[in-house]
């Protein structure tokens, strides 16, 4: 992709107009492919594609514009030199003439005798109207979460927004603890419209805890990414995501857990049977049919699980 100021200096010949109609030219062809590349981004399934598309646009908007402030340029130079022109040859004109020469004399003298014209009141030009501003905190247009590779340090999150970079960073802030971040984007205008969005993502239920010590918020010129720490389990590697938000409300989990910890052994049995492969449902369904039929030997601390009956009942396709 060409860049704008290679654009600038190779497209300069003596022939305004032919700039002119050149610039016009490239800023639409660059709007129409970002106008097309947005169109057909919502086939995209992976979040790193979509985010590089979006700068792509972005990119390509921006180069539009610029070649579009260029043909404005342009034609106003074309229109200066024109009329320059024009004032050298009424000026040749007159110098050669003994008869217009006379009549300016007559003119001037007039001129003298007039009453002064008096100055010109300059335009005034309209004061800018104030932002609008709002508490309301809407939700981000979309936002992207990235797991990482093996046993990395942190996990990511992309939040685009445009030009968010050259925004106020006092309006911009992000809150972490260990189960959840805060983002926030006060006052935030789009696009030159005078009217200001509010934003906010909240997530309180990560799907891991996180370390606070390692996380933190970069702010990019058109996306903010936060950057989230793992936590080392016992066995030394750092905790694996799966994904950013957890499948239940571990809060609500744990007050269950506390008071019945033979429920929260169930939950977490079940969750193993229901996201493990065919030896670990096999391994699981024979360990509980032997537990109910009594042939563990007692019932090995699982007393009182009541729900055991109705997950067993759900194994009918185990042959158990």
């Amino acid at each position: 992709m060409v860049e704008i100021s290679e654009i600038i200096e190779e497209d300069t010949p003596d022939n305004n107009n032919g700039v002119e109609s050149e610039a016009e030219s490239r800023s639409t062809e660059r709007l129409s492919d970002a106008d097309e590349i947005e169109a057909a981004m919502s086939t995209l399934t992976r979040p790193s594609a979509q985010l590089h598309i979006q700068n792509l646009i972005t990119k390509l908007r921006k180069e539009g514009k610029a070649l579009q402030r260029v043909a404005a340029s342009n034609a106003a130079s074309n229109a200066a030199s024109n009329a320059a022109s024009k004032a050298g040859s009424n000026n040749t004109s007159t110098s050669t003439s003994a008869s217009v020469a006379a009549e300016e004399k007559i003119d001037q003298a007039a001129a003298d005798t007039a009453p002064p014209v008096p100055p010109a009141i300059p335009a005034r030009t309209p004061a800018k109207a104030p932002l609008i501003t709002t508490n309301k905190y809407q939700s981000f247009p979309t936002y992207y979460f990235d797991a990482g590779k093996y046993n990395s340090s942190t996990v990511s999150v992309y939040v685009p927004l445009e030009n968010v970079g050259s925004h106020d960073k006092s309006k911009i802030s992000c809150h972490f603890t260990s189960g959840s971040f805060d983002l926030i984007v006060n006052d935030w205008e789009e696009g030159g419209s005078g009217k200001c969005k509010s934003y906010r993502l909240l997530n309180d239920n990560l799907e891991k805890d996180i370390d606070i010590t390692k996380s933190k918020m970069v702010i990019k010129p058109n996306k903010i990414l936060l950057k989230l720490g793992k936590i080392k389990s016992d066995m030394g590697s750092y905790d694996s995501w799966q994904q950013l938000t957890a499948k239940k409300n571990k809060k609500s989990s744990a007050k269950k857990e506390k008071e019945n910890p033979a429920a929260g052994i169930m939950d977490m049995m079940k969750d193993m049977y229901d996201e493990g492969d065919d030896n670990m449902k096999k391994m699981i369904g024979e360990t509980m049919y032997k537990q109910r039929t009594g042939q563990l030997g007692g019932d090995m601390g699982m007393g009182g699980m009541g729900g055991m009956d109705d997950m067993m009942g759900g194994m009918g396709g185990m042959g158990l």
